[in-house]
């Protein structure tokens, strides 16, 4: 017994070797409220109480090894679910925000493969540089242009970092509808500034033509004064609809500014398309203006109760660009958020 002891210390050992340098971390979140918000302000001004996600929920999987000379390999899953019924977000993509695979070399940089954030989604309008961080209520709705976030059958290389600078390129392989898309950004980040600059180009999903593609800029940023720290996000997608006549404009402007046991936020985002689904057709084209106040009280580093104020107003049209409604309304939310 005592040799059959000192035999299994050697397996403990490499047991515990192998713990340390292959790690993976559980995490995600849930984010009920109340909520009394206008339903659909492309129809009419009603509104009604909800029980409701003030984000999606989440349940994260990442795991990184450390492959020796510098060398690590690096995976990520996330699925995404509704907290308030338990459903699936999403039906046809179980890990539905993401899914890759990757190395990275302190020399060379990294590269991912699979279901990654497109270069708008994952830089250009990313939460960091929103006001809400993309999330709640007072941030409901898009930042992004008409670019899918999510690109499946992907490969992004990203650089390493010099100066706080580094660069992309990313290829999705022409197996889904949206067909091939490629593009890459360019990102900043030093002491108290950050900032991005992304181009993609994909498949038009109004266009069906194969390979009719629509093109997006963004551009995000923000700088910590230390009292406050403001940011903007701009999207611009182009090439719009089968005689590639549209375009969509999306860019907000806010601020967060520390206050007590918790954060005041304030942003103002704004949408305005131009023949989006058909050359001289207005009747898909929507006009937006939202303004949203809150406060993000710390319970804890990953306990918050978030308030929420929105004011908005839509205006929808006729096919030959007149108006067809035009309506405005007020609306809030008080929610938990749990971080795990």
């Amino acid at each position: 017994m005592k040799h059959l002891k000192l035999a299994l210390v050697p397996a403990a050992l490499a047991v515990l070797s192998t713990a340390a340098s292959a790690q993976m971390v559980i995490s995600g979140r849930l984010d009920m409220g109340v909520l009394n918000a206008p339903i659909d302000l492309s129809k009419n001004t009603d509104k009604n109480w909800q029980v409701a996600e003030s984000s999606n929920a989440r349940l994260n999987f990442a795991g990184r090894e450390d492959l020796g000379g510098g060398l690590s390999a690096f995976f990520m899953i996330e699925h995404r679910f509704n907290a308030d019924t338990g459903a699936i977000t999403d039906t046809t993509a179980f890990w539905k925000d993401k899914s890759w695979v990757g190395l990275e070399s302190k020399t060379f940089g990294e590269v991912k493969l699979g279901r990654v954030h497109s270069p708008q989604y994952g830089l250009g309008v990313a939460g960091r540089y929103e006001a809400f961080f993309g999330d709640s209520y007072a941030s409901m709705g898009t930042r992004g242009a008409r670019s899918a976030n999510q690109w499946n059958n992907s490969v992004y290389y990203t650089s390493p970092s010099f100066g706080g600078v580094n660069a992309g390129v990313i290829l999705a392989a022409g197996e889904s509808t949206r067909t091939r898309g490629e593009g890459g950004h360019l990102m900043y980040a030093n002491g108290p500034l950050s900032m991005a600059v992304t181009y993609q180009k994909e498949q038009d999903t109004v266009s069906n033509v194969v390979g009719d593609a629509l093109k997006t800029v963004t551009f995000g940023a923000y700088y910590d004064f230390g009292v406050a720290r403001v940011m903007t996000t701009y999207a611009r997608s182009t090439d719009l609809n089968i005689a590639n006549t549209g375009r969509e404009v999306v860019y907000t402007f806010g601020a967060r500014v520390p206050i007590g046991s918790g954060e005041f936020r304030t942003s103002y985002r704004k949408i305005d398309d131009t023949n989006r689904t058909a050359k001289g057709n207005a009747s898909g084209d929507q006009d937006s203006d939202r303004f949203a106040l809150g406060y993000a009280y710390f319970l804890s580093k990953r306990t918050s109760i978030n308030l929420s104020l929105v004011r908005e107003k839509q205006e929808r049209f006729n096919a030959n660009g007149s108006t067809k409604t035009d309506f405005s309304g007020t609306g809030w939310e008080s929610a938990l958020r749990v971080m795990f």
